[in-house]
């Protein structure tokens, strides 16, 4: 092609893009499509995914304490934050770690300072590195079993008495004096003393010793019936208006018995 020619032509072609091409219509389907496509995670008519929280079942972590876990709500945060707020301002006191001299003021005036056990635990507590909390919780837990101990024994001795009736004391005193004579004129050992101390320390012991007691002779001391209460009037006057006393030798006997502790 002659060279004015192709200038001829370079001047008259002008400059187009795709979109002349393939026509005004065309153009603009494209265009809508593709601002459908950008748009098409904005549309709100779909449901979210996920599980609906309502039916969230929560599941406590084995390293999670109990008093930090709700079944319902799972993790107690606010609790859990006051507790460990709590932990560093103990670490930052120094708390944590076994002071020079342990504080006994808990224990009150019961136990005094030179107290045998009490030093032996203070010690023991210092080469373990006991902090306060710790040497102040379990002395706490050993006082508290201490005490439960003497009221239960107090609560048995009470007992024991009630069935023994109101010679209880003098049921009790005659024994020892009995046991004491024995072991006293190499009738009996230290051993076999002792096995008579731990008989008599029940009612039923007591009871079985004052009985051995009369078979050999001495003076016979009031002892009650083996349930140690003592019938009233009309309770024994029951016994007599009903049809057993008649009919039953055998428990018009017992009944008998009961009428003769109560006299007693």
């Amino acid at each position: 092609m002659p060279e004015e020619a192709t200038q001829e032509v370079e001047a008259v072609a002008p400059e187009i893009g795709m979109g002349a091409l393939v026509g005004e219509e065309e153009k603009n389907e494209s265009t809508e499509a593709s601002a459908n496509d950008e748009n098409s995670h904005l549309e709100t008519d779909a449901e979210p995914e996920g599980d609906d929280p309502d039916d969230v079942e929560f599941v406590q972590p084995e390293w999670l304490p109990d008093k930090f876990w709700d079944p319902e709500n799972g993790v107690q945060t606010e609790k859990l934050a006051k507790s460990f707020a709590e932990l560093e301002k103990k670490f930052s006191r120094g708390d944590h770690k076994a002071p020079k001299e342990y504080d006994t003021k808990f224990l009150g005036e019961d136990i005094p300072q030179d107290d045998e056990m009490l030093n032996n635990y203070m010690d023991m507590a210092k080469r373990y590195g006991f902090s306060q909390d710790d040497f102040q919780g379990l002395a706490q837990q050993f006082i508290d079993g201490a005490n439960q101990k003497v009221m239960d024994q107090n609560e048995y001795v009470a007992e024991q008495k009630r069935l023994l009736g109101k010679n209880s004391d003098a049921l009790v005193k005659s024994n020892i004096t009995w046991a004491e004579g024995l072991i006293n004129k190499g009738i009996i050992t230290k051993g076999e003393f002792e096995l008579l101390d731990k008989l008599g320390g029940s009612a039923d012991g007591t009871r079985l010793m004052r009985k051995l007691r009369n078979l050999s002779g001495e003076q016979e001391i009031p002892i009650p019936s083996l349930t140690g209460e003592r019938k009233t009037t009309q309770e024994l006057q029951a016994y007599v208006q009903d049809p057993r006393w008649k009919t039953d030798p055998a428990w018009r006997a017992q009944k008998e018995k009961e009428f003769y502790d109560n006299i007693q």
